[in-house]
């Protein structure tokens, strides 16, 4: 994968991805503006990154996309009012954005279904290469 490909993949991203974490390298988790930069400068952290693009891995164990998910997931429901977001109708519950954080450190079955479900959709994000 060359630069240029690398910068189509970034120009067919979302505009609200691009500063959002996408892949996670030695425990730092990168925005596609940070992959952009690093591929550009030809740096060896571009060059990993890179792969990882290529690769379809947004990192390099299960933990790492886990972990990678929850920052995402909890970046994204900061920026919504604290107010009734997701009702779970099995459950018979409504969640606040605050609440759903909570679910999601503590591990429960809603917190891991939108963890799955972050996982899933940032593998989809990388296919857009």
């Amino acid at each position: 994968m060359t630069l240029h490909v690398v910068r189509a993949w970034y120009n067919r991203l979302p505009p609200v991805e691009r500063d959002l974490p996408i892949l996670i390298l030695d425990g730092l988790a990168y925005t596609p503006n940070m992959v952009l930069a690093e591929v550009t400068r030809g740096s060896i952290v571009g060059e990993r990154l890179q792969r990882l693009i290529e690769e379809g891995r947004l990192g390099n164990s299960r933990l790492e996309e886990e972990q990678l998910a929850k920052i995402r997931l909890k970046e994204l429901l900061r920026r919504y009012p604290e107010m009734p977001l997701v009702a779970v109708l099995r459950e018979g519950r409504i969640f606040t954005p605050s609440q759903l954080i909570e679910e999601i450190e503590r591990g429960t079955p809603v917190g891991r279904m939108l963890v799955i479900s972050e996982i899933e959709y940032m593998k989809f994000l990388l296919r857009l290469r």
